[in-house]
């Protein structure tokens, strides 16, 4: 609990109404997308890089940890506040300082939302192409801190990508500046990789210089529907390996199908085993032909239906599914935990048959939705909160999911994170000399552990 002493210093440095010490208030903030909580003594919203200074100074003067927060989207626990913590909540520093489009570069605060930015560069002609599903909640902070990717990622990258340079607060309270303001090039040490995907435990990210680009001229979007989610899983493998790159290539499988369906009419065949969303981009002079190539890659791998959309309504009825798929989830079980296991692009087919496997042998409730051209795998694994017996199933599972993708050489994390949920397998993925580098890295930057305690590393 803080003392009224340390309340009204907190209310000194960023005002009254930025400090929430109740207990009502506090709930909304002691839990993320994992449907886990924690437990903490206020949180407090900064509106400058100033205020961040001054309240990591006083904290660390008192020895109060530091759980950085945005709109706690996050499904790993990467947000989740420790025992006796402060949530540092950047929500309110959600300004767009600057759009530069000479150099493509667009300098934000971390409080700004994924869909506010893009809707303010589509204005211009321009877009951000990190576009995580929760883009219209959660903020660019929180995107930078696990890297999150979205849709786009196989063709453009993740969140990493799209990073020119950022100003960041240690926990020493000084500010420094990694990276470029309107370049990649870094001629130290790559600092500004090393800040994207810490979950905070570094620093804390007050200004990002993020890289746009202007709006392709053409997009070509298609729908490919197989029977079984191994044809399917074929297409994507025989797509990559035809040299096509497409921008989006979305993975639903029959469980998904029929729930978005139960939900929004979205217009599929329910007794698809699977489907493909494609999507390529470029000039238009370009397209044709690889729409075509598409085709004939979905007919070998026995595709029974191929859509290529001819209008925007249809567009948007192709994309309807994928963007209900993880809320239309609701009509099975009230609650999903859902993984981002990782696998080479070659692997993909086997990873598709490894979860088939779980469900059968585990006898778990599991939806496919994957960024499929980018090996990147969003098992749902549906379950009821109030069952013991399904919460312990549900981690069973997602453990053995992520052991399998690590046999497979993937990651248990494409774009979560780790937080919490995962820690216990960073060992098996990178061995024991890794881990104790990343423990140095930890200890260089925070050596009180007082920033995110508890996420990623454990500190001996």
């Amino acid at each position: 609990m803080l003392s009224q002493s340390a309340i009204n210093k907190l209310k000194s440095i960023v005002g009254e109404k930025n400090v929430v010490t109740d207990k009502i208030g506090m709930f909304a903030y002691s839990y993320d997308g994992t449907m886990l909580e924690g437990s903490h003594v206020g949180i407090v919203f900064p509106e400058s890089t100033q205020d961040v200074v001054e309240i990591v100074n006083f904290c660390r003067e008192q020895g109060i940890a530091l759980v950085p927060r945005g709109a706690g989207t996050n499904v790993s626990g990467g947000t989740l506040p420790s025992e006796g913590s402060l949530v540092i909540n950047f929500s309110r520093m959600n300004k767009v300082l600057e759009i530069d489009m000479e150099n493509y570069v667009a300098i934000v605060e971390p409080g700004v939302v994924n869909w506010d930015i893009q809707e303010i560069l589509g204005k211009y002609g321009y877009y951000y192409p990190p576009d995580p599903a929760s883009w219209k909640a959660s903020t660019i902070g929180g995107n930078l801190g696990e890297s999150s990717g979205g849709p786009k990622c196989f063709k453009y990258g993740v969140t990493r990508d799209f990073i020119y340079g950022l100003e960041v607060v240690l926990p020493t309270g000084k500010v420094i500046w990694v990276g470029g303001r309107d370049f990649s090039s870094e001629p130290m040490y790559d600092l500004t990789r090393m800040f994207v995907g810490s979950e905070g435990t570094l620093g804390f990210i007050t200004k990002a210089a993020i890289r746009i680009q202007p709006v392709t001229p053409a997009k070509r979007t298609m729908l490919g529907i197989f029977d079984t989610p191994e044809d399917c899983s074929q297409a994507v493998a025989d797509i990559v390996a035809a040299g096509i790159i497409p921008t989006t290539l979305e993975m639903m499988d029959n469980l998904i199908i029929n729930t978005t369906e139960d939900y929004a009419n979205a217009g599929n065949p329910r007794d698809a085993g699977a489907l493909i969303i494609i999507e390529v981009d470029g000039y238009p002079g370009d397209l044709d032909e690889q729409v075509e190539t598409i085709r004939e890659v979905c007919k070998g791998a026995n595709a029974k239906e191929f859509r290529v959309a001819k209008s925007a309504a249809e567009v948007d009825q192709i994309w309807l599914a994928r963007r209900v798929a993880f809320g239309s989830v609701a009509r099975v079980k009230p609650n999903y935990g859902i993984n981002d296991i990782t696998v080479p692009r070659s692997e993909f087919p086997k990873a598709i048959a490894g979860i088939e496997k779980v469900k059968r042998e585990m006898g778990a409730i599991i939806g496919i939705v994957a960024h499929a051209g980018d090996g990147n795998l969003h098992p749902l694994i549906l379950y009821d909160q109030r069952n013991k017996e399904e919460v312990d199933l549900l981690h069973e599972a997602e453990m053995e999911l992520c052991n399998m993708a690590i046999d497979l050489g993937g990651t248990i994390s494409g774009e979560h994170g780790i937080g919490i949920l995962k820690k216990s397998l960073l060992l098996k993925e990178f061995g024991p000399q890794t881990m104790e580098v990343f423990k140095k890295v930890k200890r260089a930057f925070d050596p009180q552990n007082q920033f995110n305690p508890g996420k990623l590393i454990e500190l001996d």
